[in-house]
């Protein structure tokens, strides 16, 4: 009987793949894994207003509007929702 060509079996060895090639399939197929996903996936969800102590009034002198987490015009990198200029949460950096 004639013997086949298989990619996972080397002729050379007759108890099958190697440790070695087995690792380097199992290291190409994750980092493939990951670059799918790297590429399909949102951006990290948010936090929710309430976790991060969200207020619609500034505290101080301290307001969403001098954050550096601020996005114009209503919005935040870190807190989901609309956010004004004039409130303030827990996570408030001052942009520098």
């Amino acid at each position: 009987m004639k013997k086949t060509p298989n990619a996972w079996h080397d002729e050379s060895n007759e108890e099958g793949p190697s440790r070695r090639d087995l690792l380097q399939r199992a290291a190409i197929s994750l980092g493939s894994l990951f670059v799918i996903l790297g590429v399909s996936s949102p951006a990290v969800a948010k936090m929710a207003q309430k976790a991060a102590a969200y207020q619609e009034t500034p505290k101080g002198e301290q307001k969403c509007a001098n954050c550096a987490l601020f996005k114009d015009p209503a919005s935040c990198t870190l807190v989901d929702g609309a956010i004004s200029p004039d409130g303030w949460c827990r996570f408030y950096a001052k942009k520098s």
